[in-house]
């Protein structure tokens, strides 16, 4: 037979406000990278359309570019994010379990 026992409503609303900072701050940043991004691609694209005039179909490519550049950048940054966050925690788990077995 188990217990069951009511949450902490104080828990719960930390974890909430933690939650809500974490989202919070990452709209920030996204939408900080996303502006970023779209700087430096649509920099690229009037420099690659300049160059290659004459190629028809540029204006549609780089349009093209410019819509889908800063997106495929975004991902790509969060995604190195995550690898170096993920080796630095496991680097600094292995510490401590190290440190413990001491």
């Amino acid at each position: 037979m188990s217990l069951q026992t009511e949450p902490d409503p104080t828990v719960e609303n930390r974890a909430v406000f933690r939650l809500a900072l974490y989202i919070g701050w990452f709209v920030l940043v996204s939408a900080l990278l996303l502006t970023i991004n779209t700087w430096m691609i649509y920099s690229l694209a009037l420099g690659v359309a300049k160059i290659f005039a004459n190629v028809p179909g540029i204006s549609i490519l780089s349009q093209l570019l410019i819509f889908i550049g800063p997106m495929v950048l975004l991902y790509l940054e969060w995604f190195a994010w995550d690898v170096i966050y993920s080796q630095f925690h496991a680097r600094q788990l292995r510490r401590r379990k190290s440190r413990s077995t001491e």
